[in-house]
């Protein structure tokens, strides 16, 4: 079921978001602290596009209603395997928008001839590994001592 209201537009950063970009890592919650920003890595990544110091990487946000809802990069995009990250404002988790925002970067990956997509994320997100797991993302093991790494990989037509 898709608890989503009509609406939803998934578009790439433009250079006035940045006060929206703010404010959506401003409204975190803990879990998504500690799960996808901790230490502020992944804002300070954000912040590069409007830095003008971002290469090598696309941003797109989730917006309805003005408001950004959701957000995802890919990083790497110029390897034949980018990674993946994305994130989902407290009051639309469990509506399904992680798996709308994962979609459109399995689109937007298969659509530049890519083999995959890889992400990592911590043990301890259990609904994450859920929402990766559920759209074929397999489990390669642990990156690090808190981090699973998964991967997807794209069939190539013989």
């Amino acid at each position: 079921m898709n608890d989503l209201p009509d609406g939803i537009r998934i578009r790439e950063f433009a250079p006035e978001d940045k006060d929206k970009v703010e404010e959506f890592f401003s409204q975190m919650g803990g879990e998504s602290r500690a799960f996808f920003n901790r230490g502020g890595g992944n804002y300070r990544t954000a912040m590069k596009y409007f830095e003008g110091t971002a290469t090598n990487a696309v941003y797109y946000m989730a917006e309805y209603g003005g408001l950004m809802i959701g957000y995802l990069f890919l990083w790497d995009v110029n390897l034949s395997v980018p990674w993946l990250g994305i994130a989902v404002r407290e009051e639309y988790k469990g509506r399904r928008l992680g798996r709308t925002l994962m979609q459109h970067a399995i689109d937007y990956s298969k659509g530049g001839g890519k083999g995959g997509i890889l992400l990592t994320t911590h043990i301890a997100n259990i609904r994450g590994q859920g929402l990766y797991e559920g759209m074929g993302f397999e489990r390669m093991g642990m990156q690090n001592a808190s981090e699973i790494l998964y991967l997807l990989r794209f069939r190539q037509d013989a």
